[in-house]
């Protein structure tokens, strides 16, 4: 269980959460996390969370944000939101370190997520990017439904 403080490392992306408000902290209302890119290029897939909204504030370097088609760049003292259900992407768009403060609401179990997925990157099950295999994948999807699914398609 994550407690303010706690710090993750994902050994194959290079990304560093530290959680600053906890689901416990907050009666599930809101998680609240410090998220570094450290590796030029890096690049979440699209996905959805299909009951949470979430809300970045750059803190420092720039992203290029796609919700819901529409693409955005923020930089330091922007906030960007995705509403629940919404697709939704990020990647830094140049060599820089980048800093986010994430804001998860409700909390549900993303802590958990977070933990489980860094988890098999430690353990060696992620590939390069962070990304675990499509079978576990698949098993993690499962597990988190209200959390996280991936972007439906967009028939293109």
């Amino acid at each position: 269980m994550a407690r303010a403080g706690d710090e993750l490392v994902n050994p194959a992306s290079g990304k560093r959460i530290v959680f600053l408000q906890t689901a416990a902290d907050t009666y599930g209302q809101l998680l609240e996390m410090d998220d570094f890119w450290t590796r030029p290029g890096h690049r979440t897939a699209e996905h959805i969370h299909p009951e949470m909204q979430e809300r970045w504030e750059v803190i420092a370097g720039s992203v290029c944000f796609r919700i819901d088609g529409v693409e955005q760049i923020a930089g330091p003292g922007e906030v960007v939101i995705a509403p629940a259900g919404v697709p939704h992407m990020a990647w830094s768009i140049d060599a820089a370190p980048v800093h986010l403060r994430i804001q998860m609401q409700p909390a549900l179990r993303w802590e958990r997520f977070v933990e489980r997925l860094f988890a098999l990157a430690r353990d060696g099950h992620t590939d390069e990017r962070g990304m675990p295999d499509p079978t576990l994948m698949i098993e993690l999807l499962g597990e988190f439904p209200r959390e996280i699914a991936p972007a439906p398609s967009s028939g293109d």
